[in-house]
């Protein structure tokens, strides 16, 4: 019996965005050392807090039954 490797496209895709929006939602909210106090960035953490949420479980759902 032959096997192939299907590529699941979508599901590639949605994992790196959700491992970059992590990556980017703790970057927002960075202090840079303590020289730059009150520069958060609260909003646009929440968004690619949120972001990363919506991928990681779109990424959950795409995921074939063999993976």
């Amino acid at each position: 019996m032959k096997t192939t490797k299907e590529k699941n496209t979508m599901n590639t895709i949605f994992s790196i965005t959700t491992i970059l929006s992590a990556i980017l939602a703790v970057g927002f909210i960075e202090d840079c050392g303590g020289h730059c106090m009150g520069n958060e960035n609260w909003t646009m953490f929440a968004v690619m807090f949120t972001s990363t949420i919506v991928f990681a479980v779109l990424s959950v759902m795409t995921m074939k039954e063999n993976q």
